[in-house]
């Protein structure tokens, strides 16, 4: 008999692991049943942080919003309304916008109120998923096919190519986010980034999308040949270009903490400065103003790699080279003899 046995029970054993023991011994017949398996414990979730959580939530409601404002203008597409098309763009464009805004204050709000933590990244990672992720593919995807996937510009192989680049777009985002959690730690700085960031990515397409829409709106013979086919090739490639930069090395400077924490010359006050009066003055052309600036931004990293790797390849890199030597060469020189100084006051008479 076994000894966990009781006189007058019988024991019998599931398919799912839970042990039923048969009292006969009374008249009630009861059953006691034990969980032979062992339970996993559950971490128990600390205290969240409201304001901050709410304003990533805010995010994501900019991102299903813009969402909603791409299928209308879907809508609007099939059945020939293009102002409608270019209108409801637009208001994606700017709902994508403030989730960007959302995104940046909700960062600085959890570090000024000390409440930052594992359950804050990864909620904005999958809201950052949503409005710059998914959002600017299905904006690719619905831009492309206005501007040069429609009839009567439109080629049996263009679907294809735009499902293929909205794909890649939102696979390289969410990777791109995936791998920011990864590794970066809670106390990074976000000085820099190795590749571009998402939010920067989403403003790009957004801003291409913004001057396609201005210069259809301007111009008709934007609608004309030879635009579509030149369309059909720059947002495809400038879409794959802007997703595959996210999954980069490439080094891209968080222009705004640059400005904010640390101090500046007055160089940089000066250039900030001649940067608002121009936007202050060409504040009507706006829909070109940003596409120009996102795209400089976009192509800051892949210049400035290319400017680092030909310093160091050429006769400028070795210069640098001996002389970054001869630098450290004189510094450790100074320290052994601070050493060796504080050595003989230590060991001189009194």
């Amino acid at each position: 008999m076994n000894p966990q046995e009781r006189p007058g029970e019988e024991q019998t054993q599931t398919a799912s692991g839970r042990l039923i023991q048969l009292d006969a011994s009374g008249d009630s017949q009861r059953l006691i049943a034990t969980n032979t398996s062992r339970r996993r414990k559950r971490q128990r979730m600390p205290g969240l942080a409201v304001l901050p959580s709410a304003l990533t939530l805010g995010n994501a409601i900019c991102g299903v919003a813009a969402l909603i404002e791409l299928a209308k203008a879907y809508a609007a597409l099939a059945t020939g309304d293009f102002p409608e098309v270019t209108l409801r763009i637009g208001y994606a464009s700017l709902l994508v916008g403030g989730g960007m805004l959302f995104d940046a204050m909700d960062g600085k709000v959890a570090r000024m109120t000390a409440t930052t933590g594992r359950f804050g990244a990864e909620l904005d990672s999958l809201c950052d998923a949503v409005t710059f992720g998914v959002a600017p593919a299905m904006m690719l995807r619905v831009g492309g096919e206005f501007f040069f996937a429609r009839p009567p510009f439109a080629l049996p192989f263009d679907t294809k190519l735009l499902w293929a680049v909205c794909g890649l777009y939102a696979c390289c985002a969410i990777l791109r986010l995936a791998r920011f959690n990864v590794e970066t730690a809670e106390d990074d700085d976000h000085t820099v980034f190795h590749g571009l960031p998402s939010p920067a990515a989403a403003a790009s397409v957004c801003a291409l999308m913004l001057g396609c829409t201005w210069f259809y709106d301007k111009f008709s013979w934007f609608d004309e040949q030879p635009f579509p086919w030149i369309l059909r090739v720059a947002i495809p490639a400038v879409g794959a270009f802007i997703g595959l930069m996210m999954v980069t090395r490439i080094r891209y400077v968080h222009a705004f903490n640059r400005l904010v924490s640390r101090k500046q010359s007055l160089r940089t006050l000066v250039f900030v400065m001649l940067v608002v009066v121009l936007v202050v003055i060409f504040i009507d052309y706006w829909k070109l103003m940003v596409p120009a600036l996102m795209l400089g931004y976009v192509l800051s990293g892949p210049i400035y790699f290319a400017y680092r790797f030909l310093r160091g390849r050429g006769v400028l890199g070795r210069r640098l080279a001996i002389a970054e030597r001869r630098r450290r060469r004189n510094e450790e020189m100074a320290r052994d003899k601070g050493k060796d100084a504080g050595k003989g006051s230590a060991t001189g008479p009194a």
